[in-house]
Formats: structure tokens, C-alpha cells, sequence
């Protein structure tokens, strides 16, 4: 999984990665605010909570592409024989079957329906687009529109569903930032704040249902504008002493074999380096057959210390914080007051710039 963030403190970041034990692969710091780095899958979850505060991109199984294609040794005699097999009649039948845009219908279920149509993985299938997508037409009234294309050896489906309504479909406002609440004004739905409150960012302003004379609560899709008295803060810090990574000039490099995208076998060259950076690259062997070898290569990387002049740095930091607290403010508001402080601890100097406004809180 690739993962792209946009911030500051991006370098105490990384340390807080590795202090977790989260593998990074292949780092680039694009600038000093900007970074790029994978990680394996099951690591995911554990890197979610640190990047919170960050703008992020996540990429799902993007890697380089190497400009030429070549394969060597024993890939070669391999994709002679596998080819002198699939070359006629592979490209002849369907090894994928993707489904977009499905919401109350499930993966699962299109594929049922059209295995009971004939249409499967792993066989020849003569259905034209406008075949299958009469197919599922007919045997779902939640489809409101499907278009089917064949590319490759892949059928695709986009499909759209018709809305649902229930009563547990709207969900309430909540507050987008910190702030204590001046201004309600509720169109629709049962208000769960009034002026004076204090609400942080998450808390439940407007409920999404009306209340009846008679105590009946009916669902409503709420829509009202809540105005507060806003706080927006953006802090920043930097060490004395900080460690950076950087590559120690040693590789080592591997190759996976696969067919249809089943690994085969590995190269002998396992990595041992505790912290590095990973490169793949695929080669594929021809246009009509799906079997290619990737190249691995692992770069070794090193913790080194850079020291930082925390008075000659100060500015810097005072900017970044007012940066990143202009960052979150919203497009609309007013400006009541600017605040902004610096202190150190220990050998870290924190810059925090708070803005007080008037705004849409929801």
C-alpha cells in the first residue's frame, strides 16, 4: 500500500513509525512537507491513527513501472513453454470479474447470477456486454443503471442503485471544529445544542428527526446552520537532535516468477536489512501471455543525527505553525483575534498559533 501526506512534522512522524516497529518501504521526501512511502497491508490499520492530522492519498497497489521489459535464465525457458500452451486460446477466456459502484448488493451476489447464466471465471464466455448487463437487469430491480465492458481477459461491470429509503438512512451534524455555539438555525431535524455550549470537534449538533405533536419522532435529512465562536490552533515542533534515514549504499535484489498472477518460486536472495527501502519492478514476458518475473530491490538505510540551531529555526517554526492553523480555517468566517506563543522543552521548541473566529461550526 502506497500512502502520500501533505503536513508538517513529517520527520517526527517517521520516527514515531519506526518506534511502532511499521516497516516504511521505498521513502521519497518529495519536500520538506511532503512525503511518500508503502507499507505492507497488515500495517494499516497502525499507521491510520498517526496520520490523522496529515492530508493523505492512499494508494492500493501501485508500483513503478521499469521502462524496458526483459526477462533472463530460467524466465525465459519458462515463458517459452507456458506459451507454447496458453498462447492460442488463453486470451480466449475470462480469469476476472471486477463489480463497481454496488452499495446493498454484494460482490458475492452478481457473481451467483451470472455463474446461474453461464458466465464464470475460468471459461470461455460468449455473452456479449449488452448480455449481461440485460442479465442483471433482470434479475435485480434495486440496479438503476450497468454498463459491461470486456478488456483482456477481464469482464468489467459499473452498475449504480436506486435509493433506498429508511429510517435509518440520514445521519445527524456533527461539529467539524472546537468552538462554543452563538447562532442556531434549524431548517430540519431536533436541535441537541444550544448557545453557550461548548462542542468539540465530532459531538452530535442537530438530530435527524422531527418530533410530532403527539411525541412522534419522524426521519428527516437534517439541514441547519450552526455558528460558533471557533478555535483553530496549529502547532509545531522540532528537536535539537533528530534522526534521519539514509541509504547505506548496499543492495540486495530477488525476483518473483508468476503466471496469472500465482507466484511459482523466489529467487535465492532473501533481504535481511532491518530498515530499507523497496523497489519492484515488473517484466512481462509478452502481450499474449500473462506471466512476468518482478525484480526486487532492497536499499539498506542507516539512522543518522542532525543537529538543529532551535534559535536560528524559530521563525521557520512560527510560520509553519500559522500555516497549518491557516490550513484549517474554514472558507467563510470572521476573524476575531490571532495568538501565537513559543516555548521550549527539554531540547524541543514547540510554535502554536491559535485564530479566533466566527463560523459555520457543521
Amino acid at each position: 500500500m502506497k500512502i502520500e501526506l501533505e503536513g508538517y512534522n513529517l520527520d517526527e512522524l517517521i520516527k514515531v513509525l519506526y518506534r511502532k516497529k511499521i516497516t516504511l518501504i521505498n521513502l521519497q521526501k518529495v519536500e520538506d512537507n511532503h512525503i511518500i512511502f508503502e507499507i505492507e497491508d497488515k500495517d494499516h490499520k497502525k499507521v491510520k491513527k498517526y496520520i490523522l492530522n496529515y492530508k493523505t492519498k492512499t494508494i492500493l497497489g501501485r508500483f513503478r513501472q521499469l521502462p524496458k521489459l526483459m526477462l533472463a535464465n530460467l524466465g525465459i525457458i519458462l515463458g517459452v513453454f507456458f506459451g507454447s500452451i496458453f498462447m492460442l486460446f488463453a486470451s480466449a477466456f475470462t480469469w476476472q470479474i471486477c463489480v463497481y459502484g454496488t452499495e446493498e448488493l454484494t460482490y458475492n451476489e452478481i457473481i451467483t447470477v451470472l455463474a446461474n447464466n453461464g458466465i464464470k471465471k475460468g471459461k470461455i464466455n460468449h455473452a456479449s456486454c449488452e448480455e449481461i448487463e440485460t442479465i442483471l437487469l433482470n434479475n435485480y430491480n434495486r440496479i438503476a443503471q450497468v454498463s459491461v465492458i470486456k478488456q483482456g481477459t477481464a469482464i468489467i461491470i459499473n452498475l449504480s442503485e436506486k435509493l433506498v429509503y429508511n429510517s435509518t438512512e440520514y445521519e445527524p451534524i456533527t461539529a467539524k471544529f472546537n468552538g462554543i455555539v452563538t447562532e442556531t438555525h434549524i431548517l430540519t431535524g431536533t436541535t441537541n445544542v444550544k448557545v453557550g455550549d461548548y462542542v468539540n470537534v465530532g459531538d452530535v449538533l442537530v438530530l435527524p428527526f422531527n418530533i410530532l405533536p403527539n411525541g412522534e419522532r419522524v426521519s428527516v435529512k437534517p439541514m441547519a446552520e450552526i455558528k460558533a465562536k471557533i478555535f483553530v490552533v496549529g502547532t509545531c515542533s522540532l528537536s535539537k537532535t533528530e534522526q534521519c534515514l539514509t541509504r547505506t549504499g548496499k543492495t540486495i535484489i530477488t525476483y518473483n516468477y508468476q503466471l496469472f498472477n500465482f507466484n511459482l518460486f523466489s529467487g535465492k536472495n532473501k533481504n535481511s536489512f532491518a530498515l530499507f527501502d523497496r523497489i519492484v519492478y515488473n517484466e512481462n514476458v509478452s502481450d499474449l501471455i500473462p506471466f512476468k518475473r518482478q525484480k526486487i530491490v532492497y536499499y539498506e538505510l542507516a539512522i543518522t543525527e542532525k543537529t538543529n540551531n532551535l534559535t536560528e529555526e524559530q521563525t521557520a517554526l512560527e510560520q509553519k505553525a500559522r500555516q497549518l492553523a491557516q490550513s484549517k480555517l474554514p472558507t467563510d468566517y470572521t476573524l476575531l483575534d490571532e495568538s501565537s506563543s513559543v516555548s521550549v522543552v527539554e531540547d524541543t521548541m514547540y510554535a502554536s498559533t491559535t485564530f479566533t473566529i466566527i463560523g459555520v461550526v457543521n
